[in-house]
C-alpha cells in the first residue's frame, strides 16, 4: 500500500487526496523535493476535516514522498507560545489517526512531523527548552522550507 492507497482507505479524507503537492496550494513552495515523480499525493487535512471537527486544533497537511509520509504544519513562529499550539495540533493529529485513520497510524515508523514557519521565527523558539519540547514530541522545525530528501537522508544515516 502506498500513501494514496492509505488515504483512500480512510473515509474521512479519501475525497481530499490530490496529485503531487496540490493540496498544499501556495504552501507547496515551502516544500523541496528532488524527484516530483516520487510524490504520491497530498491531503489538506485541516480543510478536509473542518466540518467534522470544527473546534479541533487540526493539523494542516500530509503528503507522500518516496514511501514516507510527511506531516506539515504551516504556522507562525513569532513567539514561544506557538510551540504549545503546534504540540496541541500534533496531539490532535495522533488521536484522530488512532480513532479514524488506523491505516495512517500503521505508517508511524515512516512518518515525520514538520513545522514550517510563516514570517519571522523568534530565536527563542529554536533553542533551549522550546526546542527540547518540539524534539520530545518528534516535531522538526520551525524552518522556512522543508527539504524532504535531507530528512530521508538523515533518517537513514
Amino acid at each position: 500500500m502506498n500513501f494514496a492507497d492509505v488515504v483512500q482507505s480512510v473515509p474521512e479524507i479519501a475525497k481530499c487526496l490530490r496529485k503531487g503537492l496540490q493540496a498544499l496550494g501556495a504552501n507547496s513552495r515551502k516544500i523541496e523535493v528532488r524527484s516530483t515523480r516520487d510524490l504520491a499525493g497530498s491531503v489538506d487535512i485541516d480543510t478536509c476535516l473542518k466540518k467534522l471537527y470544527p473546534n479541533a486544533h487540526r493539523w494542516d497537511y500530509a503528503f507522500g514522498y518516496k514511501d514516507r509520509i510527511f506531516y506539515v504544519e504551516v504556522h507562525p513562529a513569532e513567539n514561544t507560545g506557538k510551540v504549545g499550539e503546534i504540540t496541541a495540533k500534533l496531539g490532535w493529529l495522533k488521536q484522530w489517526r488512532k480513532l479514524s485513520a488506523k491505516n495512517l497510524e500503521g505508517w508511524e515508523g515512516k512518518s515525520s512531523y514538520h513545522w514550517i514557519s510563516t514570517g519571522k521565527t523568534a530565536a527563542s523558539v529554536k533553542r533551549g527548552k522550546y526546542l527540547r519540547i518540539l524534539a520530545v514530541n518528534g516535531i522538526r522545525g520551525p524552518s522556512a522550507v522543508l527539504n524532504t530528501d535531507s530528512v530521508i537522508k538523515n533518517a537513514v544515516a
